[in-house]
């Protein structure tokens, strides 16, 4: 997805000839209004894909959800986006952008399973690994964006292409893979199947009874096997849980990642830079803060959960710091936008670095080491859709401000500075170092 919008040129470009051939010349301000309506359909993606993903979780189970559907789901999108460039329908496309935003929101799930099967004193450095392993692939497949490669409008088909090749060896390699022992003996009380899917995962390096006499001492707590919101909001440690997971899920809404996911090729161009010049601008971000996905699975386990958070967050207020003022140079007329370049690159590393360092998993993490297993469906499916409304705000208010005067420009940003501030205080009192 990060990639995708790197191909935001061909890709308008495919829509304007798509929709001209098979509906008719449009004038531009409808072409616009076609192309955000088509654009936003990863967000509705995104909404859906929250709404049922504690269903799933409970129906078909975590590795199914997090494996077979959101691999089969990413099959199809990248043959959606394929059959798009084949056809030069840009519908293809639009169903394809959808369930990229289906495959973002299942990317919840498939933490949640690579926690219950990691050992307890491994299960940061597990999740740190697959994401570090996500944001080294992003940035090998960011130079095949360049127009002079994949970029072009005979080539953009490439990426997704690729996308569905490791869909696909995924899907092989990891159907293999046994069910979450957690599942399989406090969900499905079976026994023998979860010792043997704990030997699977934990070697022969650690005890398989203590760590079957913990699921049965989290069994045992457990009084329903599934339960609703308002059960967690009655229960003092659900409720606790509940609140501490949701201010971690507030944090990658309210910072920059989304709006730099969409904007940030459009800042660097406004700001003077050539697409070309944008493009490669991010690469250097990726190449920059590339070594923290190295560093990261041990530095979370040396230094605890909330020294990482409360590091990252500090990092999100500094990048939404460092956009501000570079869009307050712009705003005011600057005739040399080169320290408006350099901000909007800053800033951007610096987002980057938090990303790296597993902004986008931490509340997944949170979710499998301080939620109870009957909870953790529901908990995740609704402190994820919870960050929907603040995401659309934050957005609304950028395009106001991208239209408007300088003071309503802020009105986003300052927003969300406020938030990461209020985060970064109530993280660091409530989240305990381990």
């Amino acid at each position: 997805m990060a990639c995708l919008n790197l191909l935001n040129v061909p890709i308008r470009r495919m829509f304007n000839e798509s929709i001209s051939e098979h509906y008719g010349d449009i004038g531009n301000q409808q072409f616009e209004w076609i192309y955000a309506a088509c654009a936003s359909t990863m967000m509705l993606g995104l909404l859906i894909g929250f709404l049922i993903m504690g269903d799933l979780m409970n129906r078909f189970g975590r590795k199914e959800t997090a494996i077979v559907i959101r691999c089969s789901l990413g099959i199809v999108g990248a043959g959606a986006m394929i059959l798009s460039f084949v056809t030069l329908r840009f519908e293809f496309f639009v169903l394809g952008h959808f369930i990229s935003g289906l495959l973002s929101a299942l990317k919840v799930v498939l933490f949640i399973y690579l926690a219950e099967c990691s050992p307890d004193d491994k299960r940061g450095f597990t999740s740190m690994v697959v994401n570090s392993g996500g944001v080294i692939a992003v940035l090998v497949l960011t130079p095949l964006c360049l127009p002079s490669l994949a970029g072009s409008d005979s080539l953009w088909c490439v990426l997704p292409a690729i996308c569905g090749v490791m869909a696909i060896a995924h899907l092989m390699i990891a159907i293999h893979f046994p069910q979450s022992p957690k599942q399989l003996y406090i969900q499905e009380h079976k026994e023998e199947e979860a010792r043997a899917a704990l030997q699977f995962y934990y070697g022969d390096r650690y005890n398989l009874d203590d760590a079957i006499e913990e699921m049965e001492t989290e069994r045992i707590y457990e009084t329903h096997k599934n339960i609703s919101l308002n059960d967690i909001l009655r229960h003092g440690t659900y409720r606790y849980s509940f609140f501490l997971v949701l201010i971690c899920a507030f944090v990658p809404t309210c910072s920059a990642l989304n709006m730099k996911l969409q904007y940030l090729v459009s800042w660097l161009t406004n700001y003077g830079m050539s697409q070309s010049q944008a493009t490669s601008a991010m690469t250097v971000i990726s190449v920059v803060s590339v070594p923290l996905c190295f560093v990261s699975p041990l530095f979370i386990e040396r230094c605890g959960r909330r020294t990482v958070f409360i590091l990252i967050t500090v990092l999100c207020a500094a990048e939404w710091v460092a956009l501000g003022i570079a869009e307050v140079i712009f705003d005011f007329g600057a005739t040399n936008l080169r320290s408006a370049q350099l901000l909007s690159v800053l800033g951007a590393t610096m987002g980057q670095c938090a990303v790296n360092l597993g902004l986008l998993i931490m509340a997944p993490m949170m979710i499998s080491e301080v939620c109870p297993h009957n909870t953790r469906a529901t908990i995740s499916q609704m402190v994820e859709t919870k960050g929907l409304p603040v995401d659309y705000i934050v957005r609304r208010i950028h395009r106001v401000y991208s239209r408007d005067s300088l003071f309503s420009s802020n009105g986003g940003q300052y927003g969300a500075l406020i938030h990461e501030n209020d985060s970064l205080v109530s993280m660091h009192h409530g989240l305990p170092q381990e």
